[in-house]
């Protein structure tokens, strides 16, 4: 007689609430820093400038996330996520004041921004850290799948965002929005009661010397294991590639408007197709030819599609099932096709992006789901925070060494170029990095999770 064996629960009441909390932080953060992005560029009108304030927001972000790491190791990690969350509810406030006032001013933009990077960076390492705490190994996968999710689902609301600004004229309810959002979070977050076995009465005395030496601990413990090692330097020149995309797909997009205009030169077939819907046809070729002449709506609308793609790639995460001895193989290939498709896509028409961006957004959470549940079954509890605090920097400094460098060349080269020649260094790091030590790599992303040799018994 076969017994039923209870499946592990994933959503559980406190997986739950970290990861609708992290939803919401991570709404209202996208939402903020794409708005204040067009606020900063429609009032400068610099690429330079407008790299400048998206690194005000990495470097803190990079500084704070490397401290954050040995703190993280001793005391709760729950209350430094609520906290946070209070914290931004009030900072998102005095924004919502600020635009409601019409105080412009760039340098006050890029104070609240150092400070929304602070936050971010610290937050970051906590809800890492913690996010194993709330779930068994039986669903690592499943439960990094959801995870990989949020942030495109947070993702969804920026063409609402961007509609709204520039429709209303002002951001302003938008920080409304955020306001109520974090504080929500945050009064959630407070009922998270998951065990942080890492905290002992003894631990809790800190002092500098300590903590210093507990950075240092985390900089020995990545360097010390080649493949972690090899891992954080690859996804650190990846991110380099990534900061020169975030920093030129825009202004390119607003200057390009000759290489996009033409709504049926840019979608022949549909086009062609909408022809014999009569008046509805002709509406929507209204809005297509609309995009192509507005290239920084057609810019959102782009971005739509590698939400759309980060969506469907979280979910067939979640169902998909494949060997672990299959992981190392698929990371590589799956960012061999993204350095191709994000060094080529903006040569081509608007069609073609969109499908380029819809499969980068697929094959990303490939990737960033490998990465993150192996990495975390792989590292012990008590070393979790300092490991990621010591990937957090290199990965926040290797985007805010793209977004500077391709800021200061974007103002004497186009920025299609730029982003390809990223993107080569990048493929270069893949197989200098990875595959040339694949065997340390392979220890990691191969790793076997107990969901692993679960097998479904037959009906």
């Amino acid at each position: 007689m076969k017994t039923k064996t209870k499946s592990p629960k994933l959503w559980s009441k406190n997986f739950t609430i970290l990861t609708l909390g992290s939803f919401v932080s991570m709404l209202g953060n996208s939402v903020s820093g794409y708005i204040i992005s067009l606020m900063i560029f429609d009032m400068t009108g610099s690429v330079f400038l407008f790299s400048v304030f998206t690194v005000s927001f990495y470097l803190p972000k990079m500084l704070f996330s490397m401290f954050a790491g040995a703190y993280m190791d001793r005391f709760s990690r729950k209350r430094v996520i609520y906290t946070l969350d209070f914290t931004s509810a009030f900072l998102y406030g005095i924004i919502f004041l600020i635009l409601f006032m019409q105080w412009n001013f760039y340098w006050l933009f890029l104070i609240l921004v150092l400070i929304v990077g602070s936050i971010n960076g610290i937050y970051e390492v906590a809800f890492n850290s913690l996010f194993p705490n709330t779930i068994s190994r039986d669903v690592y996968s499943r439960a990094y799948a959801v995870s990989s999710m949020i942030q495109p689902l947070a993702l969804t609301m920026i063409p609402v965002a961007s509609l709204i600004y520039y429709n209303f004229g002002s951001a302003a309810p938008l920080f409304i929005f955020n306001v109520v959002a974090f504080l929500t979070a945050a009064i959630f977050e407070t009922h998270i009661d998951c065990p942080e076995g890492h905290i002992s009465a003894e631990e809790k005395k800190v002092t500098f010397s300590s903590y210093k030496e507990d950075i240092k601990e985390g900089f020995r413990y990545t360097s010390k294991d080649k493949g972690l090692f090899a891992i954080t330097i690859y996804f650190c020149v990846m991110n380099f590639a990534s900061g020169a995309y975030g920093t030129l797909a825009l202004p390119f997009f607003r200057s390009a408007t000759d290489h996009f205009a033409g709504g049926e030169r840019q979608f022949p077939l549909l086009f062609s197709l909408l022809k014999h819907l009569g008046a509805f046809g002709d509406w929507l070729q209204g809005i297509f030819e609309y995009l192509c002449n507005d290239t920084a709506t057609l810019y959102t609308f782009v971005m739509a599609f590698g939400v759309i793609g980060r969506l469907l790639g979280g979910t067939i995460q979640y169902k998909l099932k494949y060997s672990h001895k299959m992981r190392f193989t698929i990371s590589v290939i799956c960012c061999v096709l993204i350095g191709i498709l994000d060094m080529t896509m903006l040569y081509l028409p608007a069609r073609f992006i969109m499908l380029c961006c819809l499969l980068t957004g697929l094959l990303s959470i490939a990737v960033y789901n490998i990465r993150l549940s192996t990495t975390q079954a792989y590292v012990s509890d008590e070393k979790r925070a300092r490991f990621i605090s010591f990937f957090e920097m290199l990965f926040a400094a290797g985007n805010i060494l793209g977004q500077v460098l391709s800021g200061i060349l974007g103002e004497f080269i186009h920025g299609r170029f730029i982003i390809s020649a990223f993107n080569v260094i990048n493929l270069i790091a893949l197989f200098a990095v990875i595959v040339a030590n694949a065997k340390s790599v392979k220890k990691i992303y191969n790793i076997e999770i107990k969901e692993d040799s679960k097998v479904k018994p037959k009906a």
